[in-house]
């Protein structure tokens, strides 16, 4: 009984190591530095914007499901959920900058992001740069001021799915949304007089219904 009171007196002393122990992998210690937000395979912190794809490497890219972009997303939240739905849906992600905050903020670390979820999300300075990236790929924008639904486009895995920035004090860039770069403006139906739904909750709709259409291809089902 002395034994075991004298090894849980050290384990007491010591919290620092009995914490240290229970870190699992992907999980950012406390004393990571502002651009360790994100681990490699090894669980070793590296730089976020290090772990993204090149934009020359997104149109070689075979993909099972469209892209999904994010024009000028403005909250980490939104976008760090979207990282995760990319990942699990094998879909490449476009950021198009200017960013609503910075690519480090810890708030992109609530989705529990790895260096693989990363690995799917491509920066672009501006909406010129997406274009020229991806110069087969037809771009349909998500808006509420479409007519046409989103179920009535049949989708392909070259399409970029583009949705503009959250709700805010910054007007939507219309210019972009009807612009002649975009091929086909869609909307998701919801009932009159209400506000929006979240920007990601909305991605994920499109994304699931455009990889529902190309036959959940690459799928745990598969």
């Amino acid at each position: 009984m002395t034994s075991q009171g004298h090894s849980f007196n050290a384990q007491a002393q010591q919290p620092d190591s009995a914490v240290e122990t229970m870190y699992e992998y992907g999980y950012r210690k406390s004393n990571y530095g502002p651009d360790e937000l994100v681990t490699d395979a090894h669980g070793n912190p590296i730089s976020v914007v290090d772990a993204m794809m090149k934009a020359e490497d997104a149109s070689k890219q075979e993909t099972v499901t469209p892209h999904l972009c994010f024009y000028s997303p403005r909250i980490p939240g939104n976008t760090g959920s979207a990282i995760r739905l990319c990942a699990v849906t094998g879909t490449i992600l476009h950021l198009v900058e200017p960013l609503g905050f910075n690519l480090q903020d810890t708030k992109l670390r609530r989705a529990g992001l790895d260096y693989h979820d990363m690995a799917h999300v491509v920066l672009h300075p501006n909406f010129e740069s997406l274009v020229k990236a991806m110069p087969n790929s037809r771009i349909i924008a998500f808006t509420a001021n479409a007519t046409k639904l989103y179920t009535e486009v049949q989708y392909r895995p070259t399409d970029i799915l583009m949705f503009g920035p959250e709700p805010g004090n910054i007007p939507d860039p219309m210019d972009i949304m009807t612009g002649p770069d975009v091929a086909e403006q869609v909307r998701l139906p919801m009932r009159p007089s209400l506000r929006s739904l979240n920007l990601t909750n909305c991605a994920s709709i499109a994304v699931y219904e455009a990889w529902r259409q190309l036959g959940f291809k690459g799928g745990d089902k598969d």
